[in-house]
């Protein structure tokens, strides 16, 4: 397990578990941890966003989730990695949580989806104490609820930028773990599928989120074309 530099970001590489192990030893020492789950998104996100690039250099955590950034490291860097997906070690978290008997706060997405989401994750025995969806207005609705009931891990799945912009906007809330999970909480719900082993191995998972929401998703083909030309042109490194 290491830290590395891929275009000024922070990113731990090495085995997965040994990672996830040193995210949930922060946690159990009381450390207050960000986690940002890098993928091509987010790298080009930063590229152009001075702010952005803060905000995710400000986590604590910066895991390797985008087969697109495990590659780059691979080819630019000649760094070999394993990929931390978010979704993996979110549900990673919330295995252990029950072992902790930590309190789990789920924020974002759709109303039905988080509620159903949280229903999912209870009956799995987390200890869900609250959810939110994430199309509020008012920054005290939320946040008033988790002031009270003060999670131990907060998963945002309000899409990138903004679940990081929130995450580092409300870091005084009283959480030990703030991670942000894209559409996870879509796929814990069972609102989507998750793409099949051979999309994964092919790193073709963004062609299958896509299929699934093509207008939602409309950018992402041009964002990996233009992903895809920075880095064999060395301009990802």
């Amino acid at each position: 397990m290491d830290i590395v530099k891929l275009n000024d970001l922070n990113i731990i590489i090495g085995k997965t578990n040994d990672i996830r192990k040193r995210i949930v030893e922060k946690v159990i020492n009381g450390e207050k941890t960000f986690v940002v789950t890098l993928n091509a998104s987010i790298l080009l996100r930063t590229l152009r966003d001075a702010y952005y690039r803060k905000i995710v250099n400000h986590a604590n955590f910066i895991i390797p989730d985008g087969s697109g950034i495990v590659w780059a490291l691979k080819r630019n860097r000649n760094l070999y990695t394993e990929r931390v997906t978010g979704i993996d070690t979110m549900m990673y978290l919330c295995t252990i949580s029950k072992k902790y008997n930590w309190k789990v706060y789920l924020l974002g997405s759709q109303p039905i989806v988080v509620e159903e989401a949280a229903k999912k994750l209870k009956k799995q025995g987390v200890n869900v104490v609250g959810f939110h969806h994430g199309y509020f207005r008012e920054e005290k609705i939320p946040n008033e609820e988790i002031e009270k009931l003060k999670p131990d891990l907060l998963f945002v799945g309000m899409g990138v930028p903004k679940q990081e912009k929130w995450i580092y906007e409300n870091f005084n809330l009283p959480f030990k773990l703030a991670m942000g999970v894209g559409g996870s909480f879509d796929v814990i719900s069972g609102r989507k599928k998750r793409a099949p082993i051979i999309f994964q191995n092919l790193r073709l998972e963004w062609f299958y989120r896509w299929l699934q929401s093509p207008i939602k998703k409309r950018h992402v083909p041009l964002e990996i074309i233009k992903y895809y030309f920075l880095v064999i042109s060395g301009k990802i490194k």
